[in-house]
């Protein structure tokens, strides 16, 4: 960093309602209209705010729908700024612990909402303890991405690991979940995407998790290709899904809603994966796994671009 650019952050911060603004997003994303609520400013004003932590690299912005979501950079979080607000947000400052337990209380709210008639959006103490064997309980995991992400159960397995954490889900109900449950996780950021169509740049993720989602895509060739454009080459597949042990016979489309071990480890080869290890979860018949694959050795090996449906 050049020290114009440390002065322009420190005078963007140097103001209450900014500092205020900061440790919030320290928390994790959160929309306009939510810091609105809990600053009891006008969105006038509070966008402004904003807009002056944005212009000194301190936040980012990003719109969902109608909505806009702010969060603290990643480059704000590498110079150390965390660490600062994390420590204001453990003081005793009244202020700002009264904007924390109204930032709860919004999201505790949300999560209420969202679970209204959705029944059942967590996931199992088996997957979370299978994760730890596959990838190793306190190995650090880099910068993930979550296809699939859901409630956001795996995401909160990974974050004590994880440098950053993006979970990408098609579901607004799911999202919302999501983000009030992972509140407190400043490094999160959940993301409306499509998994044949990742918005992220290659070789973005160390461990890209494709969360019971493939065997629901009606082209998961695809969807794997994206996996590999984003994932890192040092960086490793997790698939956890719907499969089936090896076939008697290998049909040519996987039964509605579920994988055959054998398909999958074509797929995962034909996109430029060997399969590492693979876990079934218990149950009276195993039909819910984990894959972990890593990009073949050989640099040659590039999956061939696939256009029309997988076979």
């Amino acid at each position: 960093m050049e020290l114009k650019d440390g002065v322009r952050q420190l005078e963007a911060a140097a103001e209450p309602t900014r500092l205020r603004l900061l440790v919030l997003l320290s928390g994790g994303e959160a929309m306009v209209t939510e810091l609105v609520k809990v600053l009891g400013q006008s969105q006038p004003r509070v966008s402004r705010h904003l807009r002056l932590l944005t212009e000194a690299g301190l936040i980012d912005g990003f719109r969902e729908g109608r909505a806009t979501y702010y969060r603290l950079s990643p480059a704000a979080l590498r110079t150390g700024v965390g660490i600062y607000l994390a420590a204001l947000a453990a003081g005793r400052d009244p202020v700002i612990a009264d904007d924390r337990y109204r930032m709860q209380a919004l999201r505790r709210g949300r999560e209420r909402e969202a679970l209204r008639g959705h029944a059942g959006t967590g996931t199992a103490t088996d997957v979370g303890e299978a994760l730890d064997a596959l990838l190793g309980e306190a190995e650090p995991v880099g910068d993930v991405l979550d296809v699939g992400s859901g409630a956001g159960a795996v995401l909160r397995r990974l974050a004590q690991r994880a440098t950053s954490l993006v979970g990408i889900d098609n579901s607004a109900v799911m999202r919302q979940l999501a983000r009030a449950r992972l509140w407190g996780l400043g490094h999160c950021s959940i993301r409306d995407g499509d998994m044949h169509a990742l918005p992220f740049e290659a070789g973005s993720f160390d461990l890209v998790v494709l969360d019971e989602v493939l065997a629901r895509s009606a082209t998961p060739g695809k969807a794997l290709d994206e996996a590999w454009r984003v994932l890192r080459r040092s960086g490793r597949l997790l698939v956890i899904d719907r499969v089936r042990p090896v076939a008697r016979q290998l049909p040519g489309k996987a039964e509605a809603g579920f994988l055959f071990e054998n398909q999958l480890a074509s797929a995962l080869a034909a996109a430029g994966f060997r399969v590492a290890r693979r876990q079934w979860l218990p149950g009276r018949a195993p039909d819910r796994a984990l894959f972990l694959a890593i990009p073949q050795a050989a640099a040659a090996v590039v999956p061939t671009p696939r256009t029309g449906t997988d076979d």
